[in-house]
């Protein structure tokens, strides 16, 4: 089982993390460099304002009781070594009121007054500074001090050494303690860690609310509620997840309303041919009607109608599941829109329409195409069938082709009634009808646009229509040119 399976609680422990880390850090960095600022400190012990060196003549004008600095230096001179000078130090230092520190000429302690300095670190900089590390009860110190120092000469007037004179003893230096340092970081550490945590959670509520109200919108539109929708917020990204959703919610409920529609719509269009079909049978069968030429003819185009609809049904099936057989090979537009218009014109007739192929056959016979003779005459017979249905008097209806950016747009131009715009957006989908109150002899089953939208997906081009109500209508599609047709 995961420690954290809910976003929301991966998101806390994860900002929660990420505080602690980043503040622990920072709490640890500046504790060690307190400490070690704390734990460094610079002594400046100064006579008339500022350090000068004291010398061995002044030394002892100031202090004329004996072991003087002069006395350290004549014992160097005497014996040639500073072993066994620890008690003129000590007799020094007692004189001078403060401790005494003595360096070789190396720069080497050797000898001290200070007890406590024995066990420490200490060392003389060429620049005078002394530098003391020592262990106290509350840590580690570094000290800098700068101070009054003598140099002690040999025989010859070299540098046989260095006497050090630390600052007063009545001088009480004292450091910090740095325990109640440590607790102040600890308790402002800890503080963070709590705002980090709280904050933690806001920010997981925040961001996990928009998403729980998904989830709960997607619960309820499995058990069936396409109504349902989100309200959009939580950012930018969140902000788009809702508005994917609603767009899908809406596409979801519009796809189901048209499955509904579909159903009827199907179940009506083999209803009306079945039912004719029956009571004609029947009637014959119970000897109210005869045999004619006239019956069998209504009874053919009955079945006829029946068989269209399944042809289209297995059409649009086989078109949507990617599976229909597109044979395409170099074709004159014009021989399709001849075809195309031959079919269609007794029906056309009918209603006092006629159809024109437009341009200059020698010029036009010369646009290739690379598609399937017979779909793209389908493609065309449905736009002109559904053009001659909405002719609500007698017109005309155009084929029209042209060039395009390596591509044939081919055009059925008509000046029926017009699409609305608010229809224009959908006449391309199953059994969609702009006038749901027309028959199905003047309103089809609504399958042929349908039809021609995949039929010109298949051949790898788009369909479009423009339309003006009481104007008419433009429907066009492109084909894709022929090699070497380009020209």
């Amino acid at each position: 089982m995961r420690l954290f399976p809910t976003l929301r609680g991966r998101l806390i422990a994860m900002v929660a993390a990420l505080v602690a880390i980043m503040i622990g850090s920072v709490a640890v960095i500046s504790t060690r460099v307190a400490h070690y600022e704390i734990r460094k400190f610079d002594v400046a012990v100064a006579t008339g304002g500022s350090p000068r060196p004291i010398s061995i003549l002044s030394f002892q004008n100031e202090r004329p009781s004996p072991p003087t600095p002069g006395t350290i230096a004549a014992y160097y001179r005497e014996h040639g070594t500073w072993a066994g000078v620890q008690p003129a130090i000590d007799q020094t230092a007692k004189s001078a009121g403060t401790d005494v520190l003595l360096f070789d000429r190396e720069r080497r302690l050797v000898a001290s007054s200070s007890t406590q300095l024995r066990n420490a670190r200490v060392d003389l900089l060429a620049n005078g500074i002394l530098t003391i590390e020592r262990n106290i009860p509350s840590g580690r110190t570094n000290e800098l001090i700068r101070g009054p120092q003598v140099i002690m000469r040999d025989a010859s007037g070299g540098v046989a050494g260095w006497l050090f004179l630390l600052p007063h003893r009545n001088i009480a230096l004292e450091l910090p303690r740095t325990r109640s340092l440590d607790r102040s970081f600890f308790w402002i550490f800890l503080a963070a860690i709590l705002f980090g945590v709280v904050m933690a959670v806001a920010i997981a509520r925040a961001i996990s609310s928009p998403v729980e109200r998904l989830t709960a919108a997607a619960r309820r539109m499995e058990s069936g509620d396409l109504a349902v929708r989100v309200e959009p917020g939580g950012g930018t990204e969140l902000e788009e997840l809702a508005h994917g959703f609603n767009a899908m919610a809406a596409t979801l409920a519009r796809n189901e309303e048209l499955r509904r529609r579909m159903v009827s719509d199907v179940a009506h269009e083999l209803r009306a041919p079945l039912t004719n079909i029956r009571c004609e049978l029947e009637s014959m069968q119970d000897g109210l009607t005869a045999l004619t030429p006239e019956r069998i003819a209504s009874l053919h185009d009955e079945t006829m109608h029946l068989t269209s609809l399944v042809d289209d049904l297995q059409d649009l099936a086989l078109a949507e599941a990617g599976r229909l057989d597109i044979d395409a090979q170099p074709v004159a537009v014009v021989a399709l829109a001849r075809r195309a218009a031959a079919g269609i014109e007794p029906r056309a007739r009918e209603r006092g329409v006629t159809i024109r192929c437009e341009g200059d056959d020698d010029v036009h016979d010369g646009l290739m195409v690379l598609a399937d003779a017979r779909r793209t005459v389908q493609i065309l017979t449905n736009l002109l069938t559904n053009a001659v249905a909405h002719m609500e008097t007698a017109g005309e209806i155009r084929i029209a082709w042209s060039r395009g950016d390596g591509e044939a747009i081919v055009q059925v131009i008509d000046s029926g009634v017009g699409i609305p715009a608010n229809e224009l957006p959908h006449i391309f989908e199953r059994f969609y009808r702009v006038d749901v109150s027309r028959s199905r002899t003047t309103g089809g089953a609504g399958l042929g646009l349908s039809i021609v939208r995949q039929l010109v997906a298949a051949h790898g081009g788009r369909v479009w229509a423009e339309s003006e109500p009481g104007k008419g209508s433009t429907f066009s599609f492109t084909l894709p040119i022929e090699k070497g047709n380009h020209h």
